[in-house]
């Protein structure tokens, strides 16, 4: 269980499965974007591009996320087909909704309540609820079958954004401007200045500095590094600008968090 998650636009093979507890959370997934409430339930399939947004809400969630090959599907989940919408809100227009939530809600909080207690074969009883809840997952809510002809231009462009966003993880202390992630990208400027922004809920400049901002964060807790080391090694150009940055992101200034 989570409380009040912020998390950069990332992806990975696994699955991810949210519920919402309580309170609200703005989360993309790919191109779309929602605010969930209290029984609203997310899929993240595999390699979808996902970020959690708490600013100005606050929520405990639950999350499942592990590996498809544990159901049967280890070229991931779902196979040869994609969910039309990410989200499943709680508002059932009938009665059959209502219970297909109802056993959504309990097989997630049943999955938390395994993994908190333990108890013998735990992790059997786990995975034949992670079947349970992608069947219903599969069966209720809408999907479309991926043709790699029709979906050409959507498929390439989840991928290099996958690789962009791989590139600046790794490559963050480097000054990278939005020209050069456009070219890596092969995109045009203008092009690749929206589409970032569609996919990961903010700018380049922004996602980039984010980035730096978190990694200086776990220095400066984990490290004796200078201000000023710390500032350099994570890509600011000094410690003017990583004072501002960094207050902005984490709204107090890096001698503060020390």
């Amino acid at each position: 269980m989570s409380a009040n998650i912020d998390f950069l636009a990332h992806w990975h093979n696994d699955l991810e499965i949210i519920y919402v507890l309580e309170g609200s959370i703005r989360m993309g997934i790919n191109s779309e974007t929602r605010v969930l409430l209290a029984g609203d339930l997310a899929v993240c399939s595999s390699g979808d591009i996902h970020y959690y947004d708490s600013k100005d809400n606050k929520s405990k969630l639950i999350f499942v996320i592990f590996n498809p090959s544990l159901i049967g599907f280890p070229a991931g989940w779902p196979l040869n087909m994609r969910l039309t919408s990410p989200f499943r809100e709680n508002r059932p227009a009938t009665p059959e909704d209502e219970v297909i939530n109802s056993r959504l809600s309990a097989i997630m909080q049943e999955l938390l309540q395994e993994h908190v207690q333990k108890l013998p074969h735990h992790e059997q009883l786990m995975i034949g609820l992670l079947h349970e809840l992608c069947a219903l997952i599969l069966r209720n809510m809408p999907l479309d079958i991926v043709n790699p002809h029709k979906d050409k231009r959507r498929i390439t462009n989840m991928k290099i954004m996958q690789e962009v966003l791989e590139y600046l993880d790794v490559n963050y202390m480097h000054p990278i401007t939005l020209a050069d992630a456009a070219r890596h990208a092969n995109m045009s400027l203008f092009y690749f200045s929206r589409f970032f922004k569609s996919i990961s809920g903010m700018s380049y400049v922004a996602y980039l500095n984010s980035i730096r901002v978190n990694q200086a964060e776990r220095l400066l807790l984990s490290t004796d590094k200078s201000i000023l080391d710390i500032a350099l090694e994570c890509g600011f150009s000094n410690v003017r600008t990583f004072n501002r940055v960094f207050k902005q992101v984490k709204l107090r200034t890096p001698s503060e968090l020390r």
